[in-house]
C-alpha cells in the first residue's frame, strides 16, 4: 500500500496517469480489505473508484473498466454491511457498464 500510495503522490491532479495509480491503490486497498477486513479500506477504496471513474468520461476506453470496478466494490460492501443503497448503486453501474 505504501508504494502505491507513493506512486499516486507521482501522478497528482491533473497527470494523464493519475486514474491508473488511483486504480492500482484501490485495487490494493480491496485486496487487503479481503484480508484484514477493516471497514476503511474498503470505504477508501469506493471513494478512489469514484475519482476514477470522474476521469474516465463517456467514450473513455477504460470507462466500463471503471464502472464494472465500483459496481465490484459497492456489492462487496453490500454483503458486509446490507446497505440497499450500495445495492441500488451497482445494480445502475453494471447497467451502465
Amino acid at each position: 500500500l505504501i508504494l502505491h500510495r507513493e506512486a499516486l503522490a507521482l501522478r497528482p491532479v491533473g497527470h494523464t496517469d493519475r486514474s491508473m495509480s488511483l486504480n492500482n491503490l484501490a485495487k490494493q486497498l480491496s485486496s487487503h480489505f479481503d484480508h484484514r477486513g477493516n471497514d476503511e479500506d474498503l470505504d477508501q477504496a469506493i471513494a478512489l473508484q469514484r475519482e476514477v471513474l470522474a476521469l474516465r468520461p463517456v467514450g473513455h476506453a477504460n470507462r466500463s473498466m471503471s464502472l464494472n470496478n465500483l459496481a465490484n466494490l459497492l456489492s462487496s460492501r453490500f454483503q458486509h454491511r446490507g446497505n440497499d443503497e450500495d445495492l441500488d448503486q451497482t445494480i445502475a453501474l453494471y447497467r451502465d457498464a
